[in-house]
């Protein structure tokens, strides 16, 4: 069975991707490929930022997408870290779910990012 090895964003600004994801969400450059290509990391999980020409027009959360979930051990205080930097969330308040809380922003490109606080452990960990 294949096993998942990278997470690609695409984005139609690749500066303006490396300033948001690097810069406001601490992940790193690790290489460069080409003027398109930039692998980031973050915690060991390794993510490509590839430049398209259009940004991402997707209906969250009715039309199915895929939704980069980032963990954080305090939704209120990373929510109010973000709003500092200029980062709105699509939800006023954070939203219940399964295993614990979460409230999801977009990036300059319009994918969708959610933040969850677990209450209990994932199933699987």
């Amino acid at each position: 069975m294949p096993k998942l090895c990278v997470i690609s964003i695409y984005v139609s600004d690749l500066e303006l991707a490396k300033q948001f994801y690097c810069g406001k969400l601490g992940f790193e450059v690790s290489r460069e490929y080409d003027a398109n290509t930039v692998s980031l990391k973050h915690k060991n999980i390794p993510i490509v930022l590839y430049q398209v020409e259009q940004p991402a027009r997707t209906d969250y959360p009715q039309q199915a997408q895929v939704v980069l979930g980032l963990e954080t051990d305090n939704l209120a205080g990373t929510i109010a870290e973000l709003a500092a930097q200029g980062i709105e969330t699509i939800y006023d308040t954070p939203q219940p779910c399964p295993p614990g809380a979460y409230n999801a922003f977009r990036d300059p490109f319009g994918n969708v990012i959610e933040l969850l606080e677990f209450s209990k452990q994932p199933s699987g960990q």
